[in-house]
């Protein structure tokens, strides 16, 4: 599963990693639409955020790209690493 915000009564809004075959770890956010104020559409919102590990924005803080590997490392641990349409 993915890990739903602490403000699901007000958004529907999952959190979930994933490591890519390049060695960069990429984060989602998937938010649903409200029922209320989706209108009948189904759509959903997307960002994704890709963490280069070799060069790339971080490339000289290396206690931030560790917080990355560690935080997908518990996230997977606890099963919290699963597109939402996987639960």
């Amino acid at each position: 599963m993915a890990l739903q915000t602490d403000d699901c009564d007000i958004r529907d809004v999952h959190f979930y990693m994933e490591h890519g075959g390049n060695g960069d770890y990429y984060i989602t956010l998937l938010e649903y639409p409200n029922e209320e104020l989706a209108m009948g559409s189904p759509t959903f919102k997307c960002i994704n955020y890709r963490m280069a590990m070799s060069g790339g924005a971080t490339s000289n803080h290396h206690e931030v790209r560790m917080a990355f590997v560690a935080l997908y490392r518990a996230m997977e641990a606890a099963g919290l690493n699963k597109h939402p349409k996987d639960e």
